[in-house]
């Protein structure tokens, strides 16, 4: 027997490299470190591609401030019980208005026309009334309005430095910045929350009276202005902030943000439209889908998405980028230190 050549083969073999099983931890980590060496300047090429680039790394962390976001405005899970109608109590009455008025003809003229009318008007249909619980749930979820402010503000915070670059803690830095704009995040959510629902109820009456004169352009002058404010709401959270502004003037240049950013407030308009869609159809598809993403991602991804259409501009136009001169550096060096 050669057992000099058995010992070189066995050699051989053991020099030789083993094939690394797949891991999917070592799989993601390995990713993670690739997308460390490759930041996207997302503020220098603000694009639709860097977006959904962005979106897609920084998954984790839009859920999160979803989460965060959610659960601050807490108030919603007893707006949503209220209109429910689990608590509601439910009656029986005629489906068509108009049945009070022909009722009230048949006393004085009982023919078989007027009867055929009554008829028709008197189809019976299930309507549900306001209970005591159910009020009680409308009021404790009107609260929302005293903590919309704030959770706006905190995320708004999230999705400004994950579109920055910047290292991102979402429940520390959603304390963090609220403890330092409480004011001013307490105002703008008070009004923001009633401009919502002021115009949503607007909508919702014109369309159910649309017929009336006037309606039709009533309708179109309030889709119009809620297009309109939904251009500034990005900026005025974001402004909060960015800049130490009095409120009055945080108003004004969220104003000018209108037309000075109207093709980026365009873009992520259609684009917050496109979610919603996406959203329901993914509803009528399954429902437990639908029912789930606005608890996980849905709000995220329409604010990030406000976020990363207003702050490129508010960066171009009221950051000042220019470097300090040489009589300044001189002054900061001449100053007096504390000892």
């Amino acid at each position: 027997m050669n057992y000099n050549n058995d010992f070189e083969e066995q050699n051989e073999i053991e020099q030789k490299p083993k094939k690394k099983k797949f891991n999917i931890f070592d799989w993601y980590f390995q990713r993670s470190k690739e997308k460390d060496e490759k930041p996207i300047e997302a503020l220098k090429h603000p694009t639709i591609l860097n977006y959904f680039r962005l979106l897609w790394r920084k998954l984790g962390k839009l859920c999160s401030a979803n989460i965060i976001f959610i659960f601050t405005n807490f108030p919603i899970i007893f707006l949503l019980i209220a209109a429910s109608g689990f608590f509601g109590q439910s009656t029986v009455a005629p489906q068509k208005q108009q049945w009070g008025l022909f009722n009230g003809a048949l006393l004085f003229d009982n023919n078989p026309i007027t009867s055929s009318y009554a008829a028709d008007y008197a189809t019976k249909a299930t309507i549900t009334t306001i209970s005591t619980p159910t009020m009680v749930f409308f009021i404790l979820g009107a609260l929302i309005i005293f903590t919309w402010g704030f959770a706006k503000v905190g995320t708004t915070y999230i999705y400004r430095n994950i579109m920055l670059g910047e290292p991102v803690f979402p429940l520390t830095d959603f304390f963090y910045i609220i403890k330092r704009n409480i004011k001013q995040s307490l105002i703008v959510g008070v009004v923001d929350a009633l401009l919502i629902v002021m115009f949503a109820y607007n909508m919702y009456y014109l369309l159910n009276n649309f017929s009336v004169s006037g309606n039709a352009l009533m309708l179109c002058l309030t889709v119009i202005m809620s297009i309109l404010y939904s251009f500034m709401r990005p900026y005025l959270y974001t402004m909060i902030f960015t800049f130490d502004l009095p409120l009055r003037k945080i108003i004004k240049n969220a104003v000018y943000f209108i037309l000075l950013g109207v093709k980026r407030n365009l873009i992520a308009f259609f684009g917050t439209i496109a979610v919603v869609i996406l959203n329901l159809g993914l509803a009528f598809i399954f429902m437990p889908v639908g029912i789930i993403l606005p608890f996980v991602i849905t709000f995220a991804i329409i604010d990030f998405m406000g976020v990363y259409a207003a702050y490129p501009n508010i960066d171009k136009y009221m950051v000042d980028h220019s470097e300090p001169s040489e009589a300044d550096i001189s002054e900061l060096s001449e100053a007096p230190t504390e000892e």
